[in-house]
């Protein structure tokens, strides 16, 4: 008798502890817990609204001067495979972003079902640079693996619509309309990162990014780029030609 009553009180106890932490107001969490670590690691970010639990909610955050509402929903259900599913919707001024995160005991997974950003709604955080954007930024079907904190896997399709740009060269602005550009992310057996960008009317990639499984990342740029964004070079050499290129340890 004593021992089904203990089963009771335990059964009672667990049942009443999920309860409670599945119904965790978020609010709660991010005014105790987050609030302050973000602002002192994050400079310029803003969370005016939280509402919903920990596990479903909704926040409106501002960083500097773009506005978004963030939604989330954290799949329970994935505790039995000690997994974390996420799903997170962004939607604001700058666009939308479906992705989804899943964190296992070893590794993290991060999908980007699909995003469309309006670059210009960028152009005042990169201002002081003088740098401006234009165009439209869409990336589908991003697969992004972090295992040990270290990239194991990348695929996925992006694409840039082209537009009017601005940037400093010395103490000059250079002001050019580039076309439309794509990108190719992918995984090879060996487990090297690559990313491929080209314009529509390239056979080869202008800019070539890759990272090995040392951690060893290279970046490449090829001489088209600068035809397309009219910045001068020696004739004598061919569009394929690298012009730029460094490598770096990142891991």
């Amino acid at each position: 008798m004593i021992k089904k009553t203990l089963f009771y009180i335990l059964i009672f106890v667990v049942s009443f502890s999920v309860f409670l932490i599945s119904t965790l107001p978020a609010s709660l969490l991010w005014e105790k817990v987050l609030q302050q670590e973000l602002k002192n690691s994050v400079a310029g970010l803003d969370v005016s609204s939280v509402r919903g639990t920990v596990w479903q909610g909704e926040a409106l955050v501002r960083y500097k001067s773009l506005a978004m509402v963030v939604d989330w929903d954290v799949e329970l259900s994935g505790l039995f495979a000690f997994t974390l599913p996420t799903s997170i919707e962004i939607n604001g001024q700058a666009g939308s972003i479906s992705l989804s995160v899943v964190l296992g005991l070893s590794q993290v997974a991060l999908m980007v079902d699909k995003a469309e950003i309006e670059l210009s709604h960028l152009t005042p955080l990169v201002k002081s640079k003088r740098v401006s954007l234009d165009g439209k930024l869409i990336l589908k079907d991003i697969l992004l693996l972090v295992e040990g904190q270290q990239i194991v896997s990348l695929s996925g399709v992006g694409s840039w619509t082209g537009g009017d740009i601005a940037y400093p060269a010395g103490r000059q602005l250079h002001e050019r309309n580039l076309p439309v550009f794509k990108m190719l992310a992918e995984t090879n057996d060996d487990g090297l990162v690559h990313v491929g960008v080209r314009d529509s009317d390239a056979n080869f990639d202008v800019i070539d990014v890759s990272l090995d499984k040392t951690g060893e990342a290279m970046v490449k740029v090829a001489r088209r780029l600068l035809d397309l964004a009219d910045e001068e070079w020696p004739k004598n050499s061919k569009e394929t030609d690298i012009v730029f290129k460094v490598k770096k340890v990142i891991y």
